[in-house]
């Protein structure tokens, strides 16, 4: 658990760092880098605090950065099937409980959650435990959410738009609709 000092602390380093973190040049970045660490960090800090605090960090950021803990997700899931890694894998999908905050009305937000359920087939770990695990970290409507999609025994990559690349690193997610 953080203290009320020590959580406004790291909300305003968190603050600081992706305010010099830009979208296009992260996401180009070659896997892992430092970023992927660094928000890897600022996800476990995350993960050690309150319930109050899971409502109030997301919120203490800008749209702009919540959508970077969207982009780190998608890279830690990727970086999970590369290292055959729960932790990364988990880190990723509480990422993504920290991007989606706030869901806008017309984003179908289980198009983003298809990678992970495919991703914890590939490492042999169960969706529906890895949701349910990331879904402590979420406000009630993404739990549900959450949980509901972890169960699925239907989802396949192509269904939600997304294609497994092989490259000379490795697997790469991408989406193609």
């Amino acid at each position: 658990m953080i203290n009320g000092s020590a959580f406004r602390t790291f909300t305003d380093e968190v603050g600081q760092y992706l305010a010099g973190l830009n979208v296009v040049v992260y996401y180009a970045e070659p896997l892992p880098s430092a970023a992927d660490e660094r928000l890897r960090a600022i996800v476990a800090r995350f993960m050690k605090g309150t319930a109050v605090e899971y409502d109030a960090f997301p919120q203490s950021l800008a749209p702009e950065q919540r959508s970077l803990f969207g982009i780190y997700g998608h890279r830690a899931a990727t970086l999970a099937v590369r290292l055959n890694s729960h932790d990364w894998l988990l880190s990723g999908l509480v990422g993504a409980v920290i991007a989606n905050y706030t869901i806008p009305q017309k984003r179908n937000v289980e198009v983003s959650l298809a990678v992970y359920h495919h991703c914890a087939q590939k490492i042999s770990v169960s969706p529906q435990t890895v949701f349910a695990e990331a879904a402590q970290y979420a406000q009630p409507e993404l739990a549900e959410k959450l949980a509901a999609f972890g169960q699925r025994t239907d989802v396949n990559l192509k269904q939600f738009g997304w294609q497994e690349q092989k490259t000379a690193d490795g697997v790469r997610y991408k989406f193609s609709w």
